[in-house]
């Protein structure tokens, strides 16, 4: 499978049918919620709460994700499942939701990483597909992999290598920012960009 192996212990287990595949549709239809995720609101989560936990047991298996207990004073357990998981879960019961349902999919912009969902369904295997695809596509546009960060990381072993004040200069102006950031109530650990 080609999506972010981050966590493989929220990995699915098994492979469902067609028939488990609409009938996990039927819960989320009936449970389950997406929405945005995190602190920057670009992660996509799922989750189906439930007083009874054998359900969601099979959709951890076929899906993946996690089954919470209850706790405090909700009574249910839930079903969560984050990230490409989740779109891959979306993407194939699509198919099968109410307008409505899909009218709140669309909102979360989650399936932006598979466009040709059609009303015919997909796959599987061509969701984890269209997933690794659009993470790849998306890794070559990110700061990380792009060739301006390399470039910016050999100006910076040069600099360091050739001017032996170059770190503590840096140190200390990154310890000045951070004061005068403490000083002003702001406690975002990244310095602003105009």
């Amino acid at each position: 499978m080609s999506i972010r192996s981050n966590r493989p212990d929220l990995d699915a287990t098994k492979i469902p049918s067609e028939i488990d595949i609409a009938w996990a549709a039927g819960i989320y239809e009936g449970e389950g919620t997406c929405r945005l995720a995190g602190r920057t609101k670009r992660g996509f989560m799922v989750s189906v709460p439930q007083k009874e936990p054998e359900i969601l047991y099979r959709l951890r298996d076929w899906f993946g994700g996690s089954v919470a207990k209850p706790c405090g004073k909700n009574p249910c357990f839930n079903w969560n499942v984050c990230g490409d998981r989740a779109r891959v879960f979306i993407a194939v019961i699509y198919r099968f939701l109410t307008a409505h349902r899909r009218a709140q999919v669309d909102g979360t912009n989650g399936l932006e990483a598979i466009e040709a969902l059609s009303l015919g369904g997909i796959s599987m295997i061509e969701a984890y597909e269209a997933i690794g695809l659009f993470n790849e596509q998306k890794k070559s546009r990110t700061w990380r992999g792009s060739e301006r960060n390399e470039i910016r990381r050999e100006n910076y072993r040069k600099r360091k290598a050739e001017d032996p004040t170059f770190l503590p200069r840096l140190t200390a102006r990154n310890n000045e920012w951070k004061a005068r950031q403490t000083q002003n109530g702001d406690t975002n650990e990244t310095p602003k960009t105009a």
